[in-house]
């Protein structure tokens, strides 16, 4: 009994100190139920911020995908043809534009250097390339550069620079149009001009040539026919005769290349015309005793049929064969071909008709076409000229290709649908003089 006030003593001061603890701990709860409360509304306060950053966010996003969109339409919209590349000078953005006139896909030119999808015809360096290793811009140069397929195109371009919100250059921009019809405009346009004076030459000169050569070649073929064959004279009297139907021959590729024809339209076998005109060049082989020359054809018939003048082409094909038959005196393989070219928008027949002769020489392929150019001692340079514009009479298009002591190739693309000229000849051109002549 003596240690109870001792107990009681320890029991009130554990319940001291129970309460203290017990206050201690409240104080703490409170404290803690108080940061709690303070997190929770910051909690809320963070969650309605980012719901507004996300709200604007979201508004940004949609103002870029709308500009964006707006940007793409703007260029796909835009005539002119726009390549962007980077300092590699790999493409980094193309319209549609750009993709028609290079004849690319989207897709397949995306991050391939700019020199792989076309070029300078030169050689020398794409102008993109150019204005990143200068560092400056390039206004309005004209220029032809040939496109990864082979296809050369007049082109006018301007190219700036691209640089970030530093002014560090990081690329190159090229908008550019394309020339070549209007270019090939221009030059139809001067030969017009040069053919409507070359025909009004040919009719004034026409009638005064003629006249006198047909007298020349009459009197001299009389002249002949009474002489003995052992006179020497008689050779004379064939040279003079000869040369009277070289001039006569002149004169009418001259009046066929100047004065302007109406097609007499049918809807014809193009491989069928080749037969003909292949009748004539095996005559002419024949005549001449031309050896080794091996004729090939190689005609696909699945597209025949064409709407042409017949007459007209025929006389095309012909003056091509004699003239790769005359390439090949010592023999060789002509080769004559046809088969489908285009797409649904441009479709047609393409003819094509390749030697293995003596070649042009590459600083004289593309004069050929050209009104009195010519590589022949005895050739008037109105062959081909004829050629090309009965072919752009049949709103086709007619290309070479040829090398030196290997062979030339002509491809002569004749579309299926197209709008012709009505220009006229006189009836009496209607009868294939220029193609008679050839046999005289």
């Amino acid at each position: 009994m003596i240690e109870t006030p001792s107990i009681n003593k320890l029991a009130m001061k554990w319940d001291t100190d129970l309460t203290a603890a017990f206050h201690t701990f409240n104080q703490y709860t409170r404290r803690l139920e108080e940061s709690y409360n303070q997190l929770q509304n910051r909690v809320k306060e963070i969650d309605r911020e980012m719901a507004l950053a996300n709200a604007r966010l979201k508004d940004k996003v949609q103002q870029l995908d709308s500009l964006t969109i707006y940007l793409n339409s703007l260029l796909s919209s835009i005539h002119s043809g726009v390549i962007a590349v980077n300092l590699e000078g790999k493409v980094s953005t193309i319209n549609m534009a750009a993709e028609k006139i290079l004849k690319v896909i989207k897709s397949n030119v995306m991050g391939t250097r700019v020199g792989e999808i076309f070029k300078n015809s030169d050689g020398g360096t794409s102008l993109l390339l150019l204005a990143l290793e200068k560092k400056k811009n390039f206004i309005d140069v004209e220029r032809k550069i040939v496109t990864n397929q082979g296809m050369v195109k007049w082109v006018e371009s301007s190219v700036s620079l691209i640089k970030d919100t530093s002014e560090n250059t990081i690329g190159a921009v090229e908008v550019f149009r394309d020339l070549s019809e209007i270019r090939e405009l221009e030059t139809r346009l001067r030969s017009a001009d040069k053919l409507a004076a070359l025909g009004a030459m040919a009719a004034s000169i026409a009638h005064e040539i003629r006249n006198p050569l047909n007298g020349i070649e009459g009197f001299s073929a009389l002249l002949g026919r009474d002489l003995d064959d052992s006179d020497p004279r008689k050779k004379l009297v064939k040279n003079i005769i000869h040369g009277t139907k070289n001039l006569n021959k002149t004169v009418t590729e001259l009046l066929v290349f100047a004065r302007p024809f109406r097609l007499n339209l049918k809807n014809s076998s193009i491989s069928g015309i080749l037969d003909k005109t292949l009748f004539f060049v095996t005559e002419e082989i024949k005549q001449k005793s031309i050896q080794n020359v091996i004729i090939r054809k190689e005609y696909d018939l699945d597209i025949d049929s064409l709407k042409c003048d017949p007459e007209k082409l025929q006389q095309a094909f012909l003056n091509l064969c004699l003239n790769a038959i005359q390439s090949m005196p010592s023999g060789g393989n002509l080769i004559v071909f046809t088969r489908s070219f285009g797409n649904d928008e441009s479709e047609g027949i393409q003819v094509g008709i390749m030697d293995t002769g003596m070649g042009i020489k590459k600083e004289v392929v593309h004069k050929i076409f050209d009104p009195f150019f010519t590589t022949k001692q005895e050739g008037t340079g109105l062959g081909l000229a004829i050629v090309n514009k009965i072919v752009e009479a049949h709103n086709g298009k007619i290309s070479v290709e040829s090398q030196e002591n290997k062979g030339t190739s002509f491809y002569i693309n004749l579309p299926v649908k197209c709008n012709y000229e009505s220009d006229t000849f006189g009836s009496r051109w209607e009868n294939n003089e220029f193609l008679i002549s050839q046999y005289l």
